[in-house]
Protein backbone atom coordinates (compact mmCIF):
# COMPACT_ATOMS: atom_id res chain seq x y z
CA UNK A 1 0.00 0.00 0.00
CA UNK A 2 2.75 2.34 0.30
CA UNK A 3 4.34 1.42 -2.97
CA UNK A 4 0.84 2.46 -4.33
CA UNK A 5 1.02 5.09 -2.17
CA UNK A 6 4.51 6.75 -3.08
CA UNK A 7 3.41 5.84 -6.98
CA UNK A 8 0.46 8.32 -6.75
CA UNK A 9 1.66 10.92 -5.00
CA UNK A 10 4.07 10.96 -7.86
CA UNK A 11 1.57 11.30 -10.72
CA UNK A 12 -0.52 13.88 -8.75
CA UNK A 13 2.76 16.26 -8.55
CA UNK A 14 3.81 15.96 -12.57
CA UNK A 15 0.11 16.56 -12.95
CA UNK A 16 0.59 20.32 -11.57
CA UNK A 17 0.58 23.41 -13.53
CA UNK A 18 3.20 26.36 -13.34
CA UNK A 19 1.92 29.58 -12.46
CA UNK A 20 1.95 32.37 -15.40
CA UNK A 21 4.30 34.82 -15.05
CA UNK A 22 3.65 38.98 -15.77
CA UNK A 23 7.46 39.30 -17.41
CA UNK A 24 7.36 41.15 -20.54
CA UNK A 25 9.94 40.39 -22.61
CA UNK A 26 8.94 41.95 -26.02
CA UNK A 27 8.75 45.59 -27.36
CA UNK A 28 5.25 47.01 -26.05
CA UNK A 29 5.04 48.70 -29.61
CA UNK A 30 4.86 45.70 -31.52
CA UNK A 31 1.11 45.52 -30.00
CA UNK A 32 0.09 49.15 -31.03
CA UNK A 33 -0.94 50.02 -35.50
CA UNK A 34 2.34 50.46 -37.28
CA UNK A 35 1.33 53.90 -38.42
CA UNK A 36 1.37 55.00 -34.47
CA UNK A 37 4.87 53.30 -33.91
CA UNK A 38 6.87 56.68 -35.15
CA UNK A 39 5.44 58.99 -33.72
CA UNK A 40 7.31 61.51 -31.56
CA UNK A 41 5.15 61.58 -28.57
CA UNK A 42 5.58 58.67 -28.01
CA UNK A 43 9.85 58.46 -28.49
CA UNK A 44 10.33 58.55 -24.46
CA UNK A 45 7.90 56.43 -23.53
CA UNK A 46 9.28 53.03 -21.82
CA UNK A 47 7.14 50.24 -21.19
CA UNK A 48 3.28 50.49 -21.21
CA UNK A 49 2.94 51.52 -17.79
CA UNK A 50 5.25 54.88 -18.68
CA UNK A 51 1.76 54.96 -21.54
CA UNK A 52 -0.61 54.54 -18.84
CA UNK A 53 0.92 57.51 -16.55
CA UNK A 54 1.26 59.62 -19.67
CA UNK A 55 -2.70 58.98 -20.47
CA UNK A 56 -3.53 59.39 -16.67
CA UNK A 57 -2.17 63.03 -16.90
CA UNK A 58 -3.79 64.09 -20.25
CA UNK A 59 -6.70 63.15 -18.79
CA UNK A 60 -6.48 65.50 -16.01
CA UNK A 61 -5.21 68.17 -18.16
CA UNK A 62 -8.55 68.29 -20.53
CA UNK A 63 -10.61 71.03 -18.97
CA UNK A 64 -7.84 73.19 -17.60
CA UNK A 65 -7.03 76.53 -18.29
CA UNK A 66 -4.43 76.47 -20.83
CA UNK A 67 -2.28 78.97 -22.10
CA UNK A 68 -0.96 78.49 -25.92
CA UNK A 69 2.64 80.39 -26.14
CA UNK A 70 3.19 82.73 -29.30
CA UNK A 71 5.28 81.55 -31.88
CA UNK A 72 8.48 83.96 -32.80
CA UNK A 73 6.82 85.65 -35.49
CA UNK A 74 3.10 86.36 -34.02
CA UNK A 75 1.52 88.90 -34.70
CA UNK A 76 1.08 92.24 -32.19
CA UNK A 77 -2.82 91.01 -32.48
CA UNK A 78 -1.66 87.45 -31.12
CA UNK A 79 0.79 89.09 -28.79
CA UNK A 80 -2.19 91.04 -27.13
CA UNK A 81 -3.97 88.40 -26.49
CA UNK A 82 -1.12 86.07 -25.23
CA UNK A 83 -0.71 88.83 -22.93
CA UNK A 84 -4.72 89.66 -21.71
CA UNK A 85 -4.94 85.99 -21.36
CA UNK A 86 -1.94 86.18 -18.44
CA UNK A 87 -3.74 89.05 -16.45
CA UNK A 88 -2.78 92.08 -18.44
CA UNK A 89 -5.59 94.61 -18.45
CA UNK A 90 -7.50 95.89 -21.47
CA UNK A 91 -6.10 99.23 -21.28
CA UNK A 92 -2.97 100.86 -19.18
CA UNK A 93 -5.30 102.63 -16.62
CA UNK A 94 -6.51 99.46 -15.51
CA UNK A 95 -3.44 99.14 -13.38
CA UNK A 96 -3.38 100.21 -9.73
CA UNK A 97 -1.15 101.18 -7.64
CA UNK A 98 -0.65 99.02 -4.65
CA UNK A 99 -1.39 99.80 -1.17
CA UNK A 100 -0.49 97.31 0.86
CA UNK A 101 3.26 97.03 1.66
CA UNK A 102 3.80 100.35 0.71
CA UNK A 103 6.10 103.01 2.76
CA UNK A 104 4.01 105.84 3.73
CA UNK A 105 6.87 108.21 3.90
CA UNK A 106 7.23 107.84 0.43
CA UNK A 107 4.58 110.13 -1.96
CA UNK A 108 3.84 108.53 -5.55
CA UNK A 109 4.24 110.32 -8.34
CA UNK A 110 1.05 110.24 -10.51
CA UNK A 111 2.60 111.03 -13.43
CA UNK A 112 5.53 109.29 -13.21
CA UNK A 113 3.15 106.15 -12.49
CA UNK A 114 1.00 106.91 -15.57
CA UNK A 115 4.10 106.86 -18.02
CA UNK A 116 5.16 103.76 -16.09
CA UNK A 117 1.36 101.73 -16.69
CA UNK A 118 1.77 102.63 -20.40
CA UNK A 119 5.17 101.00 -20.48
CA UNK A 120 3.95 97.83 -18.18
CA UNK A 121 0.40 97.54 -20.53
CA UNK A 122 3.46 98.02 -23.80
CA UNK A 123 5.54 94.64 -22.47
CA UNK A 124 2.98 92.61 -21.61
CA UNK A 125 2.72 93.00 -17.07
CA UNK A 126 0.04 91.84 -15.49
CA UNK A 127 -1.93 93.76 -12.70
CA UNK A 128 0.56 91.63 -9.92
CA UNK A 129 3.47 92.28 -12.06
CA UNK A 130 3.17 96.34 -12.26
CA UNK A 131 1.99 96.51 -8.44
CA UNK A 132 5.25 94.63 -7.17
CA UNK A 133 7.65 96.53 -9.30
CA UNK A 134 5.95 100.12 -7.71
CA UNK A 135 6.25 98.67 -4.11
CA UNK A 136 9.99 97.59 -4.99
CA UNK A 137 10.84 101.10 -6.19
CA UNK A 138 8.62 102.79 -3.33
CA UNK A 139 10.49 100.99 -1.13
CA UNK A 140 14.06 101.71 -2.74
CA UNK A 141 13.59 104.93 -2.72
CA UNK A 142 12.13 105.16 0.89
CA UNK A 143 15.77 103.03 1.56
CA UNK A 144 17.25 105.97 -0.03
CA UNK A 145 16.25 108.32 1.28
CA UNK A 146 17.09 106.79 5.08
CA UNK A 147 21.08 106.82 3.51
CA UNK A 148 20.52 110.32 2.33
CA UNK A 149 19.57 111.76 5.47
CA UNK A 150 21.98 109.71 7.60
CA UNK A 151 25.04 111.32 5.11
CA UNK A 152 23.53 115.01 5.66
CA UNK A 153 23.31 114.05 9.92
CA UNK A 154 26.95 112.80 9.53
CA UNK A 155 28.07 115.78 7.16
CA UNK A 156 26.38 118.56 9.58
CA UNK A 157 28.39 116.90 12.50
CA UNK A 158 31.29 117.26 10.70
CA UNK A 159 30.95 120.40 9.16
CA UNK A 160 29.99 121.89 12.89
CA UNK A 161 32.74 120.17 14.83
CA UNK A 162 35.12 121.74 11.87
CA UNK A 163 33.45 125.39 12.02
CA UNK A 164 33.60 125.33 15.56
CA UNK A 165 37.26 124.54 15.82
CA UNK A 166 38.03 127.72 12.98
CA UNK A 167 35.41 129.94 14.59
CA UNK A 168 36.61 129.17 18.15
CA UNK A 169 34.97 131.71 20.93
CA UNK A 170 32.88 133.51 17.78
CA UNK A 171 31.18 130.10 16.20
CA UNK A 172 27.66 131.49 17.72
CA UNK A 173 28.27 135.20 15.83
CA UNK A 174 29.24 133.63 12.74
CA UNK A 175 26.97 131.21 11.80
CA UNK A 176 24.18 133.84 13.02
CA UNK A 177 25.88 136.13 10.38
CA UNK A 178 26.35 133.78 7.78
CA UNK A 179 22.56 132.83 8.08
CA UNK A 180 21.54 136.36 7.81
CA UNK A 181 23.71 136.96 4.80
CA UNK A 182 22.38 133.81 2.83
CA UNK A 183 18.58 134.95 3.74
CA UNK A 184 19.65 138.67 2.65
CA UNK A 185 20.98 138.30 -0.30
CA UNK A 186 18.81 134.52 -1.27
CA UNK A 187 16.04 134.63 0.56
CA UNK A 188 13.99 131.41 1.26
CA UNK A 189 14.70 129.77 -2.31
CA UNK A 190 18.52 130.00 -1.41
CA UNK A 191 18.25 128.68 2.23
CA UNK A 192 15.61 126.15 0.36
CA UNK A 193 18.75 124.78 -2.04
CA UNK A 194 21.13 124.79 0.27
CA UNK A 195 19.45 122.52 2.81
CA UNK A 196 18.06 120.21 -0.26
CA UNK A 197 21.48 119.60 -1.60
CA UNK A 198 23.50 119.74 1.88
CA UNK A 199 25.84 122.15 0.52
CA UNK A 200 24.35 124.13 3.73
CA UNK A 201 26.47 122.38 5.73
CA UNK A 202 29.54 122.84 3.45
CA UNK A 203 32.28 124.65 5.49
CA UNK A 204 33.21 126.66 2.26
CA UNK A 205 29.84 128.12 2.08
CA UNK A 206 29.87 128.64 5.72
CA UNK A 207 32.95 130.68 5.69
CA UNK A 208 31.85 132.45 2.23
CA UNK A 209 28.54 133.59 4.38
CA UNK A 210 30.18 134.68 7.12
CA UNK A 211 33.19 136.90 5.42
CA UNK A 212 30.16 138.24 3.14
CA UNK A 213 27.87 139.41 6.60
CA UNK A 214 31.36 140.92 7.76
CA UNK A 215 32.63 142.98 4.72
CA UNK A 216 28.66 144.21 4.31
CA UNK A 217 28.23 145.38 8.37
CA UNK A 218 31.44 147.68 7.30
CA UNK A 219 30.43 148.95 4.48
CA UNK A 220 29.68 152.16 4.79
CA UNK A 221 26.52 152.48 2.09
CA UNK A 222 25.74 148.63 2.68
CA UNK A 223 25.92 147.72 6.18
CA UNK A 224 24.77 151.36 7.45
CA UNK A 225 27.72 152.92 8.04
CA UNK A 226 30.55 152.73 10.86
CA UNK A 227 32.89 149.62 11.41
CA UNK A 228 31.40 147.19 14.12
CA UNK A 229 33.48 145.03 16.06
CA UNK A 230 32.49 141.10 15.63
CA UNK A 231 34.20 138.28 17.46
CA UNK A 232 37.27 137.03 15.91
CA UNK A 233 37.96 133.55 15.09
CA UNK A 234 40.98 132.04 15.88
CA UNK A 235 43.30 132.81 12.84
CA UNK A 236 41.67 136.26 12.78
CA UNK A 237 42.77 137.09 16.09
CA UNK A 238 46.39 135.98 16.00
CA UNK A 239 46.25 138.26 12.95
CA UNK A 240 45.48 141.24 14.72
CA UNK A 241 47.76 140.66 17.40
CA UNK A 242 50.74 140.39 15.13
CA UNK A 243 49.27 143.79 13.59
CA UNK A 244 49.21 145.44 17.79
CA UNK A 245 52.47 144.26 18.08
CA UNK A 246 53.61 146.07 15.58
CA UNK A 247 51.78 149.15 16.00
CA UNK A 248 54.28 150.99 18.34
CA UNK A 249 51.13 153.44 19.76
CA UNK A 250 49.25 150.48 20.52
CA UNK A 251 52.15 148.91 22.25
CA UNK A 252 53.04 152.16 24.26
CA UNK A 253 49.56 152.12 25.73
CA UNK A 254 49.78 148.10 26.08
CA UNK A 255 53.05 148.01 28.17
CA UNK A 256 52.87 151.41 30.14
CA UNK A 257 50.60 151.23 33.23
CA UNK A 258 50.54 155.06 33.27
CA UNK A 259 49.15 155.11 29.93
CA UNK A 260 46.17 156.65 29.36
CA UNK A 261 44.78 154.29 26.97
CA UNK A 262 46.92 151.48 28.97
CA UNK A 263 43.62 149.56 30.49
CA UNK A 264 41.36 149.45 27.40
CA UNK A 265 44.73 148.19 25.37
CA UNK A 266 44.97 145.51 28.22
CA UNK A 267 41.26 144.73 27.62
CA UNK A 268 41.33 144.50 24.31
CA UNK A 269 44.23 142.44 24.24
CA UNK A 270 43.01 140.22 26.20
CA UNK A 271 39.61 139.35 24.33
CA UNK A 272 42.18 139.13 21.25
CA UNK A 273 43.85 136.06 23.39
CA UNK A 274 40.25 134.80 24.52
CA UNK A 275 39.63 134.28 20.80
CA UNK A 276 42.84 133.27 19.52
CA UNK A 277 43.03 130.73 21.92
CA UNK A 278 40.42 129.63 23.14
CA UNK A 279 39.47 126.90 25.09
CA UNK A 280 38.31 123.31 23.97
CA UNK A 281 35.07 122.20 25.89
Amino acid sequence: MSDETMIDGGQGASDQTEAPTTEDTGNWMDSIPEDLRGDTSLADIKDVAGLAKGYVHAQKMIGADKVVLPAPDASQEDMDAFYNKLGRPEKADGYEVPTENMPAEVPVNGELVGKFFEEAHRIGLNKQQAAAIIRWQTTLQQEQMGVYEQQNTEAMQTAEATMRKEFGNAYDEKISMAQGAVMRFGGDELVKMLNDTGLGNSPEIIRAFSNIAKAISNDEVIGGGGRQTFMSSPSEAKSTIANKRRDPDFMAAYQDAMHIGHKDAVEEMGRLFENAYPVEE
